[in-house]
């Protein structure tokens, strides 16, 4: 009785191990599953096991899941399976919804017996794909009714899960298609988010949504490399590229959620001593990026699950903490993190083997992402409120501050308009008296021109009337000496006197010495009326110059008025011992006013006059030369002298009001200023060039037709 029942179960057993091992094809898709129980696994850690080693070996073992989940192994998976086609079709699919496997390859028997290998995975370029899906497919050539064994090796740098169906052609790829479909909703979902965000911060220009649009950026595009999409169509040709990518692309949106969470929660502001530790979190990115580059994958698959997990229960601490401090947009971050999370969390218990790989499993994660996103719109949105009412309280405030400004300036008003008055009275009579000061100050720089003026005439006109005044005397004794012969010869009434007297005449005539009578005379009135005509050249000099109150434009020789003023000046020339140098050109008559212009010349040559006389250097010949020469449309005039110069630092204010370098009392500072003005007003221009213990040069331009102007 004992051995009739295990045979039973011998049988029994043998039965299921036969149809665990051999899944059929047949034409329903209702029948259409995972075949992971119907799989032997065999591990070659070492990955030095060729095809025809594994297809002796014995050591296979039956899986006993659906979807067998074998963790992380760094050598090769060798997956044995036989397939029954139960269809009417010919052609059957093998699928391996795996898209981040970096090399699948399937050892098809054919008609021989003989195994043919075709190799599929990251590690090819996509357009090497019959079919182009993200997921690896497989044709098998099975007639109806018939069974053949095959062979899969599979390798990766990541987790390797083995969700694998075989069926039909339109059993096969038609969840495929309706796959793609649900996740082109879900990418077009994300772009509108993305479009929507993007067109509110370049509004509103708050960081938060820049960092929103880049956090939602990072999640679709991760969730496409987990799909298999961005290596269909970003970098199809790049299955380097695409070996590391989902590597890449989980480290890009960890920093992405890290940054935008800090922005959007203000964790600076609410949590400081909890945003420090994020900053931890970019050191583990950093690190994990390296390992990425330097090839390291598993080792960064690890890091980064290891950063995961913590980081996010973190993150959604701090949310909740700072949703409790009564920042409301907190409230919508820690709801739609909490979805997410939760999608996250049941992705993993499937990567983990305690929840199936199914549907549910697989999409959690990108459904959560897509609550989630909605969900922090929500957040944005009303961040959004939050920052219209706090402009409306602003603007409340601020209407209130104005309000209140308002009256204090209309109180103000009447204050200010008073002292204005004040002030305006004081000021109109402190400018009187700045008139008054300035008609002063240019009265007292007239006056001592006029002091010079009148100095240098007195001594010019007492030199001549000296020398008049002094040729009188000695003419009138003379004349009187001749007169007195002249008596004596009228005394004579006929010549018995002429004869009697003769010899007292002759004797007179030799004491008064007659010839050398007449020969002095003749010097004393030479001297006299050279005195005469040097007193009428000063008296016309003078008039030449004082014209000072002429009202109209003239033309007028600019040589005559620079000889006047040398005439003028020529008794301080002539004590200094300075020599006058003239080079003068061929000028036309100019338009101007002569008397202004006069006192151009006057208060230049006087001032070289003065820089020559308090030159220190007496050995050295002294002078001043004044060169002229007609332009086409302007005449220039150079007076140049032989001075102690001007500083540099000096020359740029020279020409300033009230600019002096002269000592208290020897001058105002206006006659610079007043030979600029007077320049200007004849529309010209003066520069000045000086060298210290070289002299000074002063150039003025002067246009020879001048507009007329007001005095």
């Amino acid at each position: 009785m004992f051995f009739h029942r295990c045979i039973i179960i011998f049988l029994v057993l043998l039965v299921f191990k036969l149809e665990s091992q051999t899944p059929y094809i047949s034409d329903s898709n209702d029948d259409l599953h995972y075949v992971g129980k119907n799989l032997s696994v065999l591990i070659d850690k070492t990955g030095n096991l060729n095809f025809e080693e594994i297809k002796n070996s014995s050591n296979f073992e039956i899986c006993t899941s659906e979807v067998p989940n074998l963790g992380f192994i760094s050598g090769n998976v060798w997956v044995k399976f036989e397939v029954q086609n139960n269809s009417t079709e010919t052609l059957v699919l093998l699928e391996l919804q795996a898209p981040l496997i970096d090399e699948v390859q399937l050892f098809s028997p054919d008609e021989n017996g003989n195994y043919k290998p075709l190799l599929l995975g990251q590690i090819q370029p996509f357009s090497q794909r019959k079919y182009v899906y993200p997921v690896c497919i497989f044709d098998m050539h099975i007639e109806p009714k018939q069974s053949k064994a095959y062979f899969m090796r599979i390798k990766s740098s990541d987790q390797i899960e083995l969700p694998i169906k075989i069926g039909t052609r339109v059993s096969i790829l038609t969840p495929i298609i309706n796959r793609n479909f649900m996740f082109g909703i879900f990418c077009g979902m994300l772009l509108i988010m993305i479009l929507y965000n993007l067109f509110v911060y370049f509004s509103i220009k708050d960081k938060s949504y820049l960092y929103y649009v880049i956090y939602i950026l990072a999640v679709l595009i991760t969730q496409a490399t987990f799909q298999g999409y961005t290596f269909k169509y970003l970098w199809p040709n790049i299955p380097g590229f695409e070996v590391m990518s989902i590597h890449l692309m989980s480290v890009f949106v960890g920093f992405a959620s890290v940054q935008f969470l800090r922005v959007f929660l203000q964790t600076k502001q609410f949590v400081p001593k909890l945003d420090g530790v994020f900053k931890i979190a970019y050191i583990f990115y950093a690190l994990a990026t390296i390992l990425i580059l330097l090839g390291y994958l598993q080792l960064t698959w690890i890091l980064i699950l290891c950063i995961v997990s913590p980081l996010s229960m973190f993150m959604l601490i701090v949310s909740i903490k700072v949703s409790l401090m009564g920042y409301k947009p907190a409230k919508f971050f820690t709801i739609a993190w909490a979805v997410f999370l939760t999608g996250v969390f049941i992705y993993a218990m499937k990567d983990f083997g305690f929840l199936p790989h199914n549907n549910f499993t697989v999409y959690t994660m990108p459904v959560g992402s897509a609550i989630e996103t909605v969900l922090l719109s929500f957040a944005l949105a009303d961040r959004i409120n939050i920052l219209k009412k706090e402009k409306e309280d602003s603007q409340t405030k601020t209407l209130a501050v104005l309000q209140e400004n308002d009256r204090i300036i209309k109180e103000q008003n009447f204050i200010l308009e008073t002292k204005v008055k004040e002030r305006t009275a004081e000021l109109e009579t402190t400018n009187k008296n700045l008139k008054e000061a300035e008609s002063n100050l240019i009265n007292a720089e007239k006056m001592a021109s006029l002091g010079q003026l009148t100095a240098g005439i007195s001594h010019e006109i007492n030199n001549p009337i000296n020398f008049v005044v002094s040729n009188v005397r000695p003419l009138k004794r003379d004349i009187e000496e001749i007169l007195l012969m002249l008596s004596k010869y009228l005394e004579l009434k006929d010549c018995k006197d002429f004869e009697e007297n003769h010899q007292t005449l002759i004797d007179l005539r030799k004491k008064l010495d007659i010839d050398y009578l007449k020969e002095e005379i003749n010097l004393l009135l030479q001297g006299i009326d050279e005195g005469a005509n040097r007193t009428a050249e000063i008296i016309k000099g003078l008039k030449t110059f004082a014209r000072a109150n002429e009202t109209d434009i003239k033309k007028a020789n600019v040589h005559e008025g620079i000889d006047a003023t040398l005439s003028i000046l020529n008794s301080n020339i002539q004590a200094k011992k300075i020599q006058v140098v003239k080079n003068y050109g061929q000028l036309p008559l100019i338009d101007c006013y002569p008397g202004k212009l006069n006192q151009v010349f006057m208060n230049l040559l006087n001032n070289a006059i003065q820089a020559i006389n308090s030159q220190n250097d007496l050995g050295k010949t002294q002078s001043i030369t004044i060169e002229t020469k007609a332009l086409e449309k302007d005449i220039v005039i150079k007076i140049t002298d032989t001075g102690k110069g001007i500083p540099k630092a000096n020359l740029t204010k020279i020409f300033e009001p009230f600019f002096t370098t002269k000592d208290v009392g020897e001058g105002t500072g206006l006659g610079l200023s007043i030979v600029y003005g007077i320049i200007k007003f004849h529309e010209g221009d003066v520069k000045v060039e000086s060298e210290e213990g070289i002299g000074s040069s002063f150039i003025i331009t002067l246009p020879i037709q001048l507009h007329k102007k007001d005095n």
